[in-house]
């Protein structure tokens, strides 16, 4: 067993340490101290500092899982966007509001109103009636599913920027802000 003197880096005094210890606290001030045995010469490094390190590492990796998530949700909002989707003329695609749905319910609706009537006039067939019925129920059922796909695309949104905001504070309460 081999005794090594160093110096304590909180306040200074001599210490004696067994060349096999790793870890020690100062007799006078109590610092708990690293004892680094290097090649050349052995020293100590205050702990305290050490774990301050550590905490404020681990602070950051925090940080950046939160923003990891935050990317990682925006990533997926992006793609789920895409089921929200409705054709517009010429394929144009865009996402559903309220107004164009309503517009294009009321086209609907009334369409289907109108190939009812005239399905159902006196002087026209029964097969002529089945399609126009069959071309008003496909023109309700486009109604409704537009409004479907709005309230749908809405509430999915709420959902969205409410847990967007969430991994936002969180990422401001990690850095400490």
């Amino acid at each position: 067993m081999k005794i090594t003197r160093v110096c304590c880096q909180g306040c200074g005094a001599d210490l004696q340490v067994d060349e096999s210890v790793r870890f020690a606290t100062c007799n006078y001030c109590h610092a708990k101290l690293e004892i680094v045995h290097d090649p050349s010469v052995t020293h100590t490094r205050l702990m305290e500092k050490i774990e301050q390190n550590t905490d404020r590492m681990a602070g950051n990796l925090r940080v950046i899982e939160l923003q990891n998530d935050l990317e990682r949700l925006d990533r997926e909002w992006e793609t789920r966007k895409e089921n929200f989707m409705v054709h517009g003329q010429n394929g144009h695609r865009y996402l559903p509001g309220s107004s164009a749905s309503f517009v294009d319910g009321a086209i609907f609706c009334i369409g289907g109103i109108v190939a009812l009537s005239f399905g159902f006039s006196p002087h026209r067939g029964g097969t002529f009636s089945m399609v126009a019925l069959a071309v008003a129920a496909m023109l309700f059922y486009g109604a409704f599913s537009r409004f479907t796909k709005v309230s749908a695309y809405r509430a999915a949104a709420i959902r969205y920027e409410r847990e967007r905001h969430n991994l936002a504070r969180r990422i401001d309460k990690a850095r400490g802000g």
